[in-house]
């Protein structure tokens, strides 16, 4: 008998998830009213079910099936905080995940936690421009010799590949991860990112010659280095991605964004991206004729939505009976939505294995928000961060009470996550949600010179004023240190007054001077602007972000801003002459 010709094969993805385990509430707007509830959303255990209807539906459609998961399941919750990658091998495992790409908070703490999670899965780590085979051989956890681990291969200066076989045709998944890696994140420095392009193009070549007719990237580099692949590269069909939370899609019928359309095309390339947290699953279904070559490209995101409704996030001011049978006719009209049951079995398995331990620091309460505090990464029209300061202020107590004589603290705007609400702060919200990255905290020594061109780095990094940068989230924040930045001022002369904290008074940083700074590791160690920080004298002072924080936190009755703020951006000299009195 001969094989028909065409077949079709259907991919579900997902994408930083970020230890979302559990849903979370997510606040929609139904109608040109703007009418608002709040529904909960995602989850793993909801993404299972949609993952068991989509098999079901493409069994029933003689389609091939395949779920694949685009990088960063590290970090993002109490959940990574307590078990770091032992939670999420378990319930990528019961996903039934046919592989996944490597994300750069997978490589927060270094290859350690990456060589346990790779020793924990039941599916491939895709690592393709990932150079693992210098690797030293004394290392006591060794990625290289993970089975699991599909990395880059010198010899052949490729990608490790997936080939599957369906129906005759062959369709073959690689995977690239973000080029500045070691800007990003920590991998050892015996196995460096490599460049993607040229790997891109030599690992398309392997695969055509071994007869592959479909080829996937599973990508994180991000969506706009997705698009520049596919304008440079010739020959991949779909690019799964990640790293940037892009929601594909036209949400706007729920009060959400409208990006670029599923499946956006350039050139012949399809790219996709599903969002993040776990709130949300692309899908889409390929045509393959008898050669195995895409004829047609079909499939959306979806948001994922539980049955239950309410008119806030607490979830304490329930529906009437009306309003609620009004927004769930109107959900149920909506074609870019699942709503959906959560997977029964995943869901136990988590309240049994990981839950309890989570439900014990969520009543644990460490100090009282008298007002909300509002975080933003760069300072705007309202100014700074509120949040920021207050955990750089901690990195600095905590050291002192460690019995370090520090001087000052800085920390990077993206290390803190969210704005605080007026009310009790639990240490499950902070460690899950306010400081999620699980990061030490470390003390060095530099020079006041070292100090204004880390700041001068950074600000210029969140800003891109003279630099490209990674992301606004390097922007710093400072404890017993205040600066002054003027923008229009050329490189190297930015930073145009610096001061450092001594008892109640302010003096000028002394240039040649050497000083004990603390930050996180992240900082410390460069990243993001911060080159001028690294330095070879310095040791973490025992406490991770989170820690720091809550111990801080449990010593103030309530958390109660500076006098003013230390930070004086100023993007145009008609700003004004001072943000602080001396």
């Amino acid at each position: 008998m001969t094989a028909p010709q065409s077949i079709a094969l259907t991919i579900a993805h997902i994408n930083d998830t970020h230890s979302h385990f559990e849903s979370t509430p997510v606040s929609l707007s139904l109608d040109s009213t703007q009418t608002r509830v709040y529904a909960n959303c995602g989850g793993f255990a909801r993404i299972a079910s949609a993952v068991k209807r989509f098999r079901a539906e493409a069994d029933q459609k003689g389609h091939a099936f395949m779920l694949l998961h685009a990088g960063d399941c590290f970090q993002g919750t109490l959940y990574y905080s307590l078990f770091k990658g032992q939670a999420n091998a378990d319930m990528l495992n019961q996903l039934g995940i046919d592989a996944m790409a490597i994300g750069n908070h997978e490589l927060d703490q270094g290859n350690g936690p990456v060589a346990d999670f790779l020793d924990r899965i039941t599916f491939p780590l895709l690592a393709g421009n990932w150079h693992v085979a210098n690797e030293a051989a004394d290392k006591e956890k060794r990625v290289s010799e993970k089975p699991a681990l599909l990395p880059y291969l010198p010899e052949q200066k490729r990608a490790s590949v997936m080939i599957k076989t369906i129906a005759g045709r062959k369709v073959g998944i690689f995977s690239l991860a973000v080029e500045q890696m070691a800007a990003l994140a920590n991998p050892d420095h015996d196995t460096p990112f490599l460049p993607a392009t040229e790997i891109a193009k030599n690992t398309v070549a392997y695969l055509r010659s071994q007869g592959v007719g479909t080829v996937i990237l599973l990508s994180h580099l991000g969506y706009d280095k997705d698009k520049s692949l596919a304008e440079s590269v010739s020959g991949i069909d779909v690019i799964v991605g990640g790293h940037t939370h892009v929601l594909q899609g036209d949400f706007q019928n729920i009060g959400l964004d409208n990006q670029d359309p599923y499946g956006y095309r350039v050139n012949d390339t399809w790219i996709v991206q599903a969002g993040c947290h776990a709130q949300a699953i692309g899908r889409f279904t390929l045509t393959l004729d008898a050669k195995g070559r895409p004829t047609h490209f079909e499939g959306q995101n979806y948001l994922l939505l539980g049955r239950s409704l309410a008119m806030d996030a607490s979830r304490e001011h329930k529906l009437t009976a009306s309003s609620y049978q009004a927004a769930r006719d109107y959900l149920n009209q909506q074609q870019n939505l699942l709503i959906l049951p959560s997977d029964l079995t995943l869901k136990q398995y988590l309240q049994q294995t990981y839950r309890p331990r989570v439900a014990q620091l969520e009543s644990d309460i460490v100090t009282y928000v008298p007002q909300r505090l509002r975080h933003v990464r760069v300072p705007d029209q309202q100014g700074g961060s509120d949040v920021a300061p207050l955990v750089t202020e901690s990195f600095l107590w905590a050291a002192r009470e460690q019995g370090i004589e520090a001087d000052f603290a800085i920390h990077n705007a993206g290390g803190v996550r969210v704005s605080l609400n007026a009310g009790p702060l639990s240490a499950a919200l902070i460690a899950g949600s306010l400081l999620p990255f699980a990061i030490d905290v470390i003390a060095y020594r530099v020079t006041g010179a070292q100090i204004r061109n880390a700041l001068e780095g950074a600000i210029n990094n969140a800003t891109d004023n003279g630099v490209i940068g990674l992301g606004s989230g390097s922007f710093p924040y400072c404890a017993d240190l205040r600066y002054r930045y003027e923008a229009w001022q050329p490189m190297g002369a930015r930073i145009t007054q610096l001061d450092i904290k001594r008892g109640q008074h302010w003096i000028a940083i002394d240039d040649e001077r050497q000083y004990v700074g603390v930050s996180s590791s992240y900082t410390a160690q460069g990243k993001e602007g911060y080159d001028a920080l690294q330095t070879g004298r310095r040791r973490s002072i025992g406490l991770s972000m989170a820690e720091c924080f809550m111990q801080y936190a449990r010593a103030q009755d309530v958390l109660q801003l500076p006098d003013q703020p230390l930070v004086c951006y100023l993007a145009s000299p008609q700003q004004g002459d001072s943000c602080w009195q001396s």
